[in-house]
């Protein structure tokens, strides 16, 4: 059974089940553009030009990956993803992985920039709120839901500059995966809520309402969560902000090894010349520093 689902402007056949996606609201017979099947990968690359621990590439458009105890997942040419799962592998944890990582990997062999970054917006402006797994992303986004900005994309932050043009986010997966305790510091109910992650108190939080197209981006916030201190929030410049944002491209590893690092560095570049502000945010990683931490935000936006 084939199901269809949109990922920004893009139609998805998929065989497996991805919940974590809006269902096609398009034209029925609109031509699907990103394929997801169930089937054999092989044990390697033939010719690979990169052999690492876990992964192989070979040119800009083929990436092989190998999940001890999972199973392989071939990614080629930013639209088809080949899925062989072994025996008794949980279902959750392979969706985790394919609308993770593996939707990184094809945003780069498409030719555009994921960040490891949920996203929100407000009256047509995004930020990006970036930073590594477990760092919070997702809860922050939330609670600035909760404050009216609407959610583009979680964990994922795709960007386009075209050349001479405004740098904007594309919509992305708009369901929050949040844990049990964020959600319930948010007073957001945990009952009727999917299991993000087989087994683990990891919830999917719908925020999905209707969204016609990309926004602009003007902030890219790197998250850095600290044993204690303060909430302080500082803008950088230059050459140091050009680096940190190069510091939350998601699966940049893999991005090397499909020689995507000149292009990378050439949108990083122009989103700084463009005027997108960069600023680090320091906050102590604990749930009762999360609404001085989202009104921190709110302020370096306005």
């Amino acid at each position: 059974m084939s199901h269809h689902y949109r990922l920004s402007q893009l139609k998805i056949d998929s065989a497996i089940e991805l919940p974590e996606l809006s269902s096609w609201d398009g034209a029925p017979d609109t031509r699907s553009d990103i394929v997801f099947r169930i089937g054999k990968v092989p044990q390697g690359l033939e010719k690979p030009d990169h052999v690492g621990p876990d992964f192989q590439t070979r040119g800009r458009c083929e990436y092989l990956v190998a999940l001890p105890g999972s199973g392989r997942i071939l990614v080629q040419g930013g639209n088809k993803i080949t899925v062989e799962p072994d025996p008794g592998t949980d279902p959750a944890d392979t969706r985790a992985f394919l609308t993770g990582p593996v939707q990184a990997v094809l945003w780069h062999q498409r030719g555009l920039l994921p960040l490891h970054a949920s996203v929100v917006a407000r009256d047509g402006r995004a930020a990006a709120i970036a930073g590594a797994s477990g760092t919070g992303k997702s809860t922050l986004a939330a609670a600035l839901a909760g404050r009216g900005l609407e959610v583009l994309a979680d964990d994922i932050c795709v960007v386009d500059v075209p050349a001479g043009a405004a740098p904007t986010a594309l919509p992305g997966i708009r369901r929050l995966r949040l844990w049990r305790d964020a959600l319930e510091h948010l007073q957001i109910p945990t009952q009727k809520l999917p299991q993000a992650l087989g087994g683990k108190e990891k919830f999917l939080l719908d925020c999905s309402e209707p969204l016609n197209g990309p926004r602009r981006l003007v902030a890219v916030v790197v998250l850095m969560p600290e044993a204690s201190g303060a909430v302080a929030i500082e803008r950088l410049r230059g050459a140091l902000a050009v680096a940190t944002i190069r510091s939350v491209v998601h699966m940049s590893e893999v991005a090397r090894a499909l020689a995507r690092d000149l292009d990378i560095f050439t949108v990083l570049a122009r989103l700084v010349a463009a005027g997108v502000t960069v600023w680090r945010l320091r906050f102590p990683a604990d749930l009762a520093s999360l609404n001085e931490t989202a009104t921190t935000v709110l302020a370096a936006l306005e």
